[in-house]
């Protein structure tokens, strides 16, 4: 292993200085893990889908840009940029900025988003410039598919009816950890990645109405692409309300906002609608977030920690990155922070510079907010 922190650094120097590409948020969170050596580069199995982004040896032109188009509605986790070390000990970082520029000229989805981790993968084993057209060379996409509405519902039916076990029960386990939990004001994203986990809570609620977990629930799934000005106005757009007596009903209601909503995650807008429609209950919130999204609205924080709303945070489908957004909701509002096998509680104590645990990840207070280190 080779840090590349100079490496990355310039990157990102050329990246921010691009004046044609400044409508694009590039931030410091483009991450460049040291170096992989590796003899010839195969896919990882890391649990997702993958797009192969081809370019020639010595090459930075993408060869089927097609496949980075479809990569635009996709939720992208890591990328692998991969070459070869032929000729040997030749400089290859001018090629490898060349093809991470091509790239984000393409799809700047990859660079704007924290949870993205980015690998730099060199090929050892290439000896000659025949062996070099028998490697892959280019960038590896991994991603998330969203699936269809049609997709959605008959997995959440699966599970709500008992026919197919939850591929993922963080939710099961956090919810069975907190059986204290009554009478709770849910406010859950229902994006299309999120059909797993509501799943998990429609069963939960049909399976448990007896113990009067949740209260109320707003669910929410918006095209925050055509919302309003978040620095001013929280929009109802995309946020659906019922209250959790009939099960069916409670059924019938996410899958109307599982159907009518798009990919943007306005968390913050859906805590404060809840708050308006149930503020009897604003001390006593659980939020259901996506992982691997992060909270488009997340400048209205400030205004909402002074609501004076008390949020717990369920975090769903964490690996070895936790989205410290959602650290962040739970430390302004003086909630907790659950993932499937543990709990962050009285998070709203750490203090400036402190390191806390999460698992096995560590995260720093800096400024008031977290960073995973």
């Amino acid at each position: 292993m080779k840090t590349t922190l100079l490496y990355t650094l310039s990157i990102l120097f050329i990246l921010l200085s691009k004046g044609a590409f400044s409508q694009f948020s590039v931030r410091e969170i483009f991450k460049v893990k040291d170096t992989m050596k590796i003899e010839k580069y195969e896919p990882r199995d890391l649990g997702f889908e993958f797009k192969k982004i081809k370019m020639n040896p010595g090459d930075h032109t993408i060869l089927n840009p097609k496949d980075v188009e479809f990569l635009k509605s996709q939720t992208v986790v890591e990328v692998d940029l991969v070459y070869s070390d032929f000729p040997k000990g030749a400089d290859f970082h001018e090629l490898n900025r060349k093809r991470i520029l091509e790239l984000y000229i393409l799809l700047p989805e990859a660079f704007n988003n924290p949870m993205i981790k980015w690998n730099i993968v060199k090929q050892t084993c290439v000896e000659s410039t025949d062996e070099m057209s028998r490697h892959f060379h280019g960038l590896v996409v991994y991603y998330r598919p969203m699936p269809s509405y049609e997709e959605e519902k008959k997995a959440v039916l699966d599970v709500v009816d008992g026919k197919k076990p939850p591929t993922d029960s963080v939710l099961l386990k956090v919810l069975d950890r907190h059986r204290t939990w009554k009478n709770m004001l849910v406010v859950a994203d229902v994006t299309g990645s999120m059909s797993p986990y509501t799943a998990q809570m429609l069963f939960w609620i049909k399976a448990n109405q007896k113990m009067n977990t949740f209260k109320q629930i707003v669910f929410f799934n918006d095209d925050e692409a055509k919302s309003t000005d978040q620095k001013t106005v929280k929009d109802q757009k995309g946020i659906w309300s019922i209250e959790t007596g009939n099960t069916s009903k409670v059924i019938d209601k996410a899958f109307e906002a599982m159907q009518n909503g798009e990919h943007y995650e306005n968390n913050i807008e859906a805590l404060f609608y809840a708050i308006r429609q149930y503020p009897e209950n604003k001390k006593n919130i659980v939020l259901i977030a996506d992982n691997w999204e992060t909270p488009c609205d997340m400048q209205l924080l400030d205004e909402l920690k002074k609501e004076g709303v008390v949020v717990n945070v369920v975090v769903c489908g964490v690996t070895d990155r936790l989205n410290t957004a959602y650290l962040d909701i739970a430390y302004a509002t003086g909630g907790s922070v659950s993932t499937m096998e543990t709990d962050l509680e009285n998070i709203a104590t750490i203090g400036e510079g402190k390191t806390i645990t999460l698992g096995k990840m560590r995260f720093k207070m800096i400024k008031g907010r977290f960073l995973q280190v």
